[in-house]
């Protein structure tokens, strides 16, 4: 008969060591896979911008003029009561922003047909209200966690609160323009015409484009509000407002390029995301670049006008 042979476990000591090893591991795994789900979700937003790019160039094609940004109008000949004399620039009678335009353009032909745009206010419309907060995949980062609703604005109150969105049209390089309608109109800032693709009641064709295509941004990253979790500190920090704003489906859904990314959280209009070290943004051309935190403020002023005849060259770009 063979001699009984002895069993032994596992000692405390080497228990503590092959828990101590799976740690190590654990941890550095981890990093690896935040950074591989970081690394899908840029993709995925970049790929949204590509297909909301795409859709915007048909949009082009059909009607010869890219989408207006936003569509006021001037109210005064439409007959509209709440016209306070300031031409392309009546907030709560707009109705139609360049998301909205190019619905069928991007498979969302139902979305726009459900659009009331002769209604005023638009909020005065319940299948308006429902397009203006419905949730659309195409126009949120999966990176940003909120997909809520934006805050009030005007005198439709909650009634006229928008679902969120994280992409923005590139207005120009300006956010306080001086210049004038078609018509020879000015407003104020928001309201004026750009420099860049578009603006309220913007008729911008591509033979505008004299900067070039791939000079020349369409659409830019955005967080669409100023906190990060949609709601205002106690105590902000200084220089920021102590109130949440926010845009989205039915409202100034516009980027100025006058910071430098992710540079200023101070209101929804800023070309901000959430990703580490820049914005994606889209260009004329149908292609799609991530512009560093890092971009001079000049080049970046410089790919947001239409017309600037600025020099740009591929290293000032960055890609």
């Amino acid at each position: 008969m063979r001699p009984d042979r002895a069993h032994r476990g596992f000692t405390l000591v080497e228990l503590l060591v092959v828990i101590a090893i799976i740690g190590i591991l654990i941890g550095l795994l981890l990093p690896a896979v935040q950074a591989v789900r970081a690394a899908a979700r840029r993709l995925q937003c970049s790929n949204n911008l590509k297909q909301l790019g795409l859709g915007i160039l048909n949009y082009e094609t059909a009607h010869r003029v890219f989408p207006s940004g936003e569509i006021h109008g001037t109210n005064r000949d439409q007959g509209y009561q709440g016209w306070n004399g300031k031409d392309h620039c009546n907030w709560d009678g707009q109705v139609g922003i360049w998301m909205n335009l190019i619905f069928p353009h991007i498979e969302q032909k139902a979305a726009h047909d459900k659009l009331e745009f002769g209604v005023w206010p638009q909020y005065a419309s319940q299948n308006n209200r429902e397009v203006m907060q419905q949730q659309f995949a195409e126009f949120l980062c999966p990176s940003d966690s909120y997909t809520g609703l934006t805050t009030n604005w005007g005198a439709g109150g909650a009634e006229n609160r928008a679902r969120i969105c994280h992409y923005y049209a590139v207005n120009g390089s300006v956010e306080g323009s001086n210049l004038a309608h078609s018509d020879g109109t000015t407003s104020y800032s928001h309201c004026n015409a750009h420099n860049g693709l578009f603006f309220n009641d913007s008729r911008i064709a591509m033979r505008d484009v004299l900067d070039g295509t791939s000079h020349t941004a369409l659409l830019c990253e955005s967080w669409g509000r100023i906190w990060p979790d949609h709601a205002a500190p106690t105590n902000p920090p200084p220089g920021y407002p102590a109130y949440e704003s926010s845009r989205g489906m039915n409202l100034h859904t516009a980027v100025y390029f006058d910071w430098t990314p992710n540079s200023n959280h101070t209101n929804p209009w800023k070309a901000n995301s959430f990703h580490a070290g820049g914005v994606h943004v889209a260009f004329a051309d149908g292609s799609v670049h991530f512009v560093t935190d890092t971009i001079e403020l000049a080049v970046f002023k410089a790919i947001a006008t239409r017309a600037g005849e600025e020099v740009i060259d591929a290293g000032q770009l960055g890609w």
